[in-house]
């Protein structure tokens, strides 16, 4: 096609859908590993199941070694850092956060007689780790959903 021939609606066609497969890819590329996600909910459970079995010492311990090292893998794994942050984003991301935490307080704040322990601890814990999980993948999901869509505007991505 010479540069000042028009394309066909079929080559036209085909262009954009060129353009949305490799949006796509590049979107899908910069997803976090889902190691990383398994790794940081585990640890939010542990931390929540040692909590809620009283052992605060413990669960602060697990809380910041687990913290730590899964802030140096998160860095040494990323892939994309761009976060879309509109009125959207912060809303979607306020419900999914408020849907998981208000399960884990009213947990919390149980006061488990001493013959549910050790399962009650552990039964929140899990909770805690499988909601942690499907959260942090949620959000992931629903940013590169919104990159691959482009669905923000330049200065909604930080």
């Amino acid at each position: 096609m010479d540069a000042h021939e028009q394309p066909t609606p079929e080559e036209a066609q085909a262009s954009l859908e060129q353009i949305t497969a490799s949006r796509t890819a590049a979107a899908q590329a910069t997803r976090r590993p889902a190691w990383i996600d398994l790794g940081m909910s585990t640890t939010a459970g542990a931390t929540v199941a040692l909590g809620t079995a009283g052992h605060r010492v413990a669960a602060i311990t697990v809380l910041v070694v687990g913290s730590l090292v899964f802030a140096v893998a998160l860095h040494r794994q990323a892939r994309g850092r761009g976060q879309v942050l509109d009125q959207r984003a912060i809303g979607a991301r306020t419900l999914r956060f408020a849907l998981l935490y208000a399960v884990l307080i009213v947990l919390g704040q149980v006061e488990a007689p001493p013959d549910w322990q050790p399962w009650y601890s552990l039964g929140v814990g899990l909770i805690a780790a499988v909601g942690g999980y499907a959260w942090l993948r949620w959000e992931d999901r629903y940013r590169v959903r919104r990159l691959t869509a482009g669905d923000y505007d330049r200065h909604d991505f930080l």
